[in-house]
Order: C-alpha cells, then sequence, then structure tokens
C-alpha cells in the first residue's frame, strides 16, 4: 500500500513582510496573501519601521474585514531590514517562514507551491520570478520598471528577469526566500549589520551551510519598481555600498554582473585624469563613453518598439541606464574604500 504524503495545510507557515512607509502597497500584500494557506496553520507577521503614513491605518482596516486571517503587527523602531526580518521569524509560530515584501505583491499560488517546493531533497530555500511593475501611472515609472527588468539594466539576476532556462534551476540568489525556522536558527539568521543586500548574504550562507537556494517558475512576484529618478538613485547608491560590505566580508561571492558598474564608474575620473598626462587616454574615455551610449540607444530602441511608450523610451532608457549603473558602481566603490555606518 503506497505511503500518503502529508497535507501541506499540516505545516504552520509564517508570512514575514518588513514594512515602512507602504500605504499605497500593504493592503494588496495582505488581501492577495490571505488565502493562500489553511487559515488554521498561517499568520502574516508585519515588522513595521513605526511608519509615519496610513500604513498602520491600512493594516487595521485588512484586520477589521478579514478577521478570519491571523495578521501579526510588531515594532521595528531601528527601520533596517534584516533587524525586521529577525525580529518577525523570533515571534513566528511557523515551521516553514515566507519572507516577503509590502512593495511586492504574491500570485495566488505562492506560498502554497513554496512549501511544496521546500519538501525536495537539498533545497534550503524556495523562490520565485519577480515580474517588475511601475511604481505608478507616470511615463518615468514605466521606464525605470523596463529598465531595471532587462539585462542591460541589471545584469543576469535570473529571479528578477523571468528568463530561466527550466521550471526550476539552482540560482545565487532570489528576492523573496521560503526556508525553515531551523536553517534560520543554524546558519545565525538575517545579518543586521547589513542595511540592504541581506537576501543574498543570508543565501550565500545557505549555499555556504550545503543546501541549495531554488528558483521555481510556478508561481510569481509582482514587484513594484521605484517611481522617479531620485528614488532609483538612493536605491541603487544603498545597493551598491551595502554590497561591498559584503564582498569584504565574502570575496569569493562576487559575481562578473557585481563588477561591471563599478570598473565602468571608476573608469570615467581615472580615465579623466590620465589625460591630462598622456592624451591619448582621453581618446580611450570618449570611445568607452561612445560605445556606452550606443548599447543604451541599441536596448532602448529594441525595447522602444515593443512599449506603447514608443519614442520616449528611446530618450529616457539611456538616462536611467546611467542612474543605475553610476550610482551603483560609485556607492560600491566607495564602500569598499570606507565601509558604510550602521544607521
Amino acid at each position: 500500500m503506497e505511503k500518503s504524503t502529508p497535507s501541506l495545510s499540516s505545516e504552520f507557515v509564517s508570512v514575514v513582510i518588513p514594512c515602512l512607509n507602504e500605504e499605497r502597497f500593504i493592503g494588496k500584500a495582505l488581501h492577495n496573501l490571505a488565502d493562500q494557506y489553511d487559515p488554521d496553520h498561517y499568520e502574516i507577521i508585519v515588522v513595521d519601521g513605526l511608519s509615519q503614513d496610513r500604513t498602520r491605518e491600512a493594516i487595521t482596516e485588512f484586520r477589521r474585514r478579514r478577521p478570519d486571517v491571523s495578521v501579526v503587527l510588531i515594532d521595528n523602531p531601528e527601520r533596517r531590514i534584516p533587524t525586521a526580518l529577525n525580529l518577525g521569524i523570533q515571534v513566528a509560530r511557523g515551521e516553514i517562514i515566507a519572507r516577503l515584501d509590502a512593495h511586492a505583491v504574491a500570485s495566488p499560488g505562492y506560498v502554497r507551491r513554496s512549501v511544496e517546493v521546500l519538501r525536495q531533497e537539498g533545497v534550503g530555500v524556495v523562490g520565485m520570478p519577480c515580474q517588475v511593475c511601475p511604481g505608478a501611472d507616470t511615463l518615468m515609472a514605466r521606464a525605470i520598471a523596463t529598465a531595471v527588468s532587462h539585462p542591460f539594466g541589471i545584469g543576469d539576476a535570473t529571479y528578477r528577469l523571468g528568463q530561466a532556462a527550466a521550471a526550476q534551476q539552482a540560482v545565487d540568489t532570489v528576492a523573496f526566500a521560503c526556508f525553515k525556522k531551523d536553517l534560520w536558527r543554524e546558519i545565525g539568521g538575517f545579518d543586521e549589520t547589513l542595511s540592504a543586500n541581506e537576501d543574498y548574504e543570508f543565501n550565500y550562507r545557505v549555499r555556504l551551510h550545503g543546501k541549495t537556494v531554488l528558483l521555481d517558475q510556478a508561481e510569481h512576484c509582482d514587484y513594484f519598481a521605484r517611481a522617479t529618478l531620485k528614488d532609483l538613485s538612493i536605491q541603487y547608491w544603498r545597493y551598491g555600498r551595502w554590497k561591498a560590505r559584503m564582498i569584504l566580508r565574502y570575496p569569493s561571492s562576487i559575481r562578473l554582473r557585481q563588477a561591471v558598474a563599478p570598473v565602468f564608474a571608476a573608469s570615467i575620473p581615472l580615465l579623466l585624469m590620465a589625460g591630462v598626462w598622456f592624451r591619448p587616454m582621453w581618446w580611450l574615455l570618449a570611445i568607452e563613453l561612445s560605445v556606452y551610449l550606443l548599447l543604451g540607444l541599441f536596448f532602448a530602441a529594441r525595447l522602444a518598439g515593443k512599449s506603447r511608450a514608443g519614442i520616449a523610451l528611446l530618450f529616457l532608457l539611456p538616462v536611467i541606464f546611467s542612474v543605475i549603473h553610476l550610482t551603483w558602481g560609485t556607492g560600491f566603490l566607495l564602500g569598499l574604500a570606507r565601509a558604510p555606518k550602521i544607521h
């Protein structure tokens, strides 16, 4: 007689969501998560960094409308994501943790599918692709979403591009991970000295622990990109600085895609200064910038041809690409020179 497989719903799942000033998105995020698992074995924990907008009111309103869903709200005075994650996981009742985000909306089967895949032998972390969406209904927001989901903009991050070669594949990292609370304990939780890049660092230690980080294509998350160039530049500056902090700790974790932007950012002032003593360096800089601009225009033209925005993308995308590359690259270089302070 064939042995029956235990019901997925017999495993308690805790969804942990770091949150800060997300009144625009938190309600929809909670709504999409509400019915993804058996309510008797399921809770959603929102760890809020003392939001100053209507985030808490939105959570209260959701609780009022859906009293059948267990929603726990706890404070995170330090306002750092890894601190929020550790706080949430510490109080979680679930043996399985689904780390999600207030700025993302999970597809209807995301949690159940993640729990199912996590049962596979050797798997430590499960994630699904991110489908990047505009953060606002503006031309700039749509252009930014296009740029941060294209290889020229962000490199070969498979979870962001949704271009995996198979239904499942082992990867370096995933954006929103599902894992067992025991694994979190074993590897020491999330690193609270990092203000960004905590997911990659956590997943790197999972791989050092001998477990697989698996990207599964069955479901996805809608991730809402930044809506303005200012917010985008701040985001990628932070990403670069804190990526450097991790690289200093784990030099072998660096990948080619992570080195390209810093090399490009460093080459501009170096070639500019070198040209003072050796004029051909200025020609080399001119050639480098011309090739970069042509590549930006080439990819922008291809994307513009597939978009309703059309010709506008041809002008916006090269600018957005350069903002991503130069802020990330410069932040990374300064992070190497001086480890960022915790704040």
